[in-house]
């Protein structure tokens, strides 16, 4: 009897971890990385993004490497720094002209200029469209 018990509680557990967390990968509401911000909104905006650790998503190009993990990223409203672990790089080859989406915290040190401390890189697929 203890052990049918001991399943029951077991099975039962184990459906509410399964179901809360696909509760939690289908959130779409507020908080979600749904945003994405120019280099002129993190620079303007950088002391207010820093504090609340907030995540940022940025699209654009990395076009320049600066030393082993700081690059220099650029989109249509200004370049900024980029903090990159090499852990964190994809695997695949990409240069200044392959546009990727980053992910990552902003950093505003009050001696160094505003960077970018990146959590995700990834890469943005364009899809063409055929019109009739």
């Amino acid at each position: 009897m203890r052990q049918i018990t001991l399943i029951k509680i077991s099975t039962l557990l184990f459906i509410l971890i399964s179901i809360s967390n696909l509760s939690y990968g289908q959130f779409q509401g507020p908080g979600v990385l749904d945003k994405t911000y120019s280099v002129k909104e993190i620079i303007d905006n950088a002391s207010r993004l820093d504090r609340s650790d907030a995540l940022v998503k940025v699209q654009g190009y990395i076009v320049k490497q600066i030393n082993a993990d700081t690059y220099e990223f650029k989109d249509k409203t200004g370049t900024i720094k980029i903090e990159i672990d090499k852990k964190r790089l994809p695997s695949n080859p990409f240069d200044d002209k392959t546009e990727l989406i980053l992910i990552g915290e902003v950093d505003n040190d009050i001696f160094a200029p505003v960077e970018i401390e990146v959590k995700e890189v990834h890469f943005v697929v364009h899809v063409n469209k055929v019109v009739k």
